[in-house]
């Protein structure tokens, strides 16, 4: 007989044993796969009342069986933040690709192939799009993201799903495999409103000519869209045109696309995903370069009458995973901050043949298929300043009792601000010892970029914070007060280090802050959801005053869990969709059986230069 974490949980507090930290059986959703509107009460401290706009955040939606937490196919859900009488309403409802159906149709079958990891879904039709991790704001128009599959645009007012972006002959193919082959992309594209195009990067595979026996590498592309349907007779038409970065490839993954008012940069990131981590192949990684690599291309340079653009290549210390970079530079100089942490793989997963590293206990099924996201090292956030493609200047803060960097947020009014973001404020989701596997565990023991390599980790869990970070501040003097602090007041909680330095909230045990985005009004407000031991909610808090805590919570009915989200955008105003953008489905399936094969094994570069589509 197989007990619930839950019922776990409360039979060891009867014992007098200590409980886990986290209900993990919260992490996937409860919803329904159509349309929700529900009521979230305001339980605790009140909402501003001049609050308005949307926060649109996308999960993914899970199903019992699937491999990996973040598997399934985006859920979208739309938080009204004009305050009603004790509540605002949510909305939500499943994005439905072309490939839903079909993937749903041949799951029987589907046991016969390699069971696929993050971020992909195989099955006898091709690769699943599952637009599950990200949100554009493009002029309104609500896209969905994800690191693999076309982008898919949404209607913000009724969440209904409307078209992907792109025929897949229009995109560059990772790999040519039936109805819907694999588009490898990023899935934090950059909006540009200067200039109203959406700038990505996508990947086509490729053997890894020193070593075959490894996984495959991956030729870089430069991607713009300008949110219409290619048009040969309208030169202000360009639709999706693309760049390959001349002489490049990545070991790893993108994940994010950094953009400046007069570059576009590719990081290769060890978030690895090659083409047998996508397809379930027992085929090894190589191991991930130690350092930040970023490839930089000058926006001059992307001519409309060439194929290829030269790239330079910048490094510097850390794993990063994301970035906030400002847009204009200052003085030349290219100025951001990299969110870093050592330990953890998005691409791995506790499996049942796992144990718990600490306790050597075997995991229940509930644990089954979360990523390895929760670190056993401190994070680090790394500011970075760059001129003429070489590092200048590096600081890094380090927390002590601050584990697990995940999301982050910032105020997207300073985006055009000459003097670029004032503060970066980010979820840190702890340290959870039940969640480290023994697999991870040897994995990154012996990870160069650890933190902890010469001393003992924490004999208990560590909490969860939200910390405001000032970009003007030396963080490397901070990090020494925090570490001087801890040597003089050795009896403090190692995640409550700092409070005279910094403005953070630490969560009581058994809460996580998963989501967050900075809401632009006013003095300007950060909205986040939490997992609880009560369940699923939402907290609010004033961006300048995060010590205080939330200055409203809200919850939602039992019956409603959106599981694990992931990231999330501000809308000030939504409206029904007005462009008349289309993919034709049938045309779709057409193309991509006819063109695609041919112009991924045959002439790739000129194919795509000269498409007329």
């Amino acid at each position: 007989m197989r007990i619930g974490i839950s019922c776990f949980n409360q039979l060891r507090s009867q014992l007098g044993v200590s409980v886990m930290s986290i209900d993990v059986s919260k992490f996937r959703g409860s919803i329904p796969s159509g349309n929700l509107c529900e009521d979230a009460k305001i339980y605790e401290g009140t909402l501003p009342e001049n609050l308005s706009g949307h926060v649109f955040i996308v999960a993914p939606y899970h199903r019992k069986n699937d491999s990996h937490l973040f598997m399934g196919e985006g859920v979208i859900i739309k938080w009204a933040l004009q305050p009603q009488p004790g509540k605002i309403q949510v909305h939500s409802n499943k994005l439905k690709t072309w490939d839903s159906f079909w993937h749903w149709v041949q799951l029987p079958l589907g046991k016969l192939l390699p069971k696929a990891f993050f971020p992909a879904r195989l099955g006898f039709l091709g690769v699943a799009e599952i637009a599950n991790t990200a949100i554009v704001n493009m002029k309104g128009r609500l896209i969905l993201t994800a690191d693999a599959g076309r982008y898919w645009e949404v209607d913000p007012d009724t969440l209904k799903t409307i078209t992907p972006i792109g025929y897949f002959d229009e995109h560059i193919i990772s790999v040519p495999v039936s109805f819907f082959p694999m588009v490898a992309n990023t899935a934090h594209p950059f909006y540009d409103p200067k200039t109203g195009e959406l700038i990505t990067c996508e990947l086509k595979s490729k053997p890894r000519r020193e070593n075959l026996f490894t996984d495959m590498v991956s030729a870089a592309y430069i991607t713009f869209w300008d949110g219409k349907q290619k048009n040969y007779q309208d030169k202000n038409n360009t639709g999706i045109r693309h760049w390959e970065l001349d002489g490049t490839v990545l070991d790893g993954s993108p994940h994010t696309t950094i953009v400046t008012e007069e570059l576009v940069m590719i990081p290769d990131m060890p978030f690895q995903m090659g083409l047998a981590t996508l397809l379930g192949l027992k085929i090894p990684l190589r191991k991930a370069y130690s350092k930040t690599q970023i490839y930089v291309v000058n926006r001059q340079d992307l001519n409309p009458d060439k194929a290829t653009v030269p790239s330079r290549l910048v490094t510097f210390d850390g794993d990063s995973y994301h970035f906030l970079c400002n847009y204009h530079h200052i003085d030349g100089e290219i100025r951001m901050v990299a969110i870093q942490q050592a330990t953890i793989s998005l691409t791995e997963a506790i499996q049942p043949d796992d144990v718990k590293h600490f306790s050597g206990d075997r995991y229940y099924a509930e644990y089954y298929g979360i990523p390895w996201m929760f670190a056993f090292d401190p994070g680090v956030l790394r500011k970075v300043v760059i001129k003429d493609a070489q590092v200048i200047e590096e600081e890094a803060l380090i927390h002590p009792g601050w584990f697990t960097t995940m999301l982050y947020t910032a105020d997207p009014r300073e985006l055009d601000d000459p003097k670029g973001y004032s503060a970066i404020y980010q979820v840190y989701a702890g340290y959870h010892q039940d969640l480290i596997s023994r697999r991870q565990y040897l994995s990154f023991r012996d990870h160069e970029n650890r933190v902890l390599t010469d001393k003992p980790l924490p004999q208990e869990d560590l909490p969860s914070v939200l910390a405001k970070v000032p970009l003007d501040k030396n963080w490397q003097e901070l990090t020494k007060q925090i570490e001087t602090e801890q040597e003089q007041n050795p009896d403090i909680p190692v995640s409550d280090l700092g409070k005279e330095l910094l403005d953070f909230y630490v969560c009581d045990e058994g809460s996580v802050l998963v989501s967050i985005q900075f809401i632009p009004q006013d003095r300007g407000y950060i909205f986040t959801t939490v997992f609880t031991p009560k369940g699923s909610e939402a907290w609010l808090f004033a961006a300048d005053n995060l010590s205080q805590g939330p200055i409203a919570k809200l919850s939602l009915s039992e019956d409603i869990n959106f599981g694990f989200t992931l990231h999330s955008e501000y809308f000030q105003e939504i409206s029904p969709r007005k462009s008349t953008y289309n993919v034709n489905r049938l045309s779709s399936a057409l193309r991509s059986l006819t063109k695609v094969p041919y112009e991924f094994f045959f002439n790739r570069r000129n194919d795509i230069f000269k498409r007329k589509v």
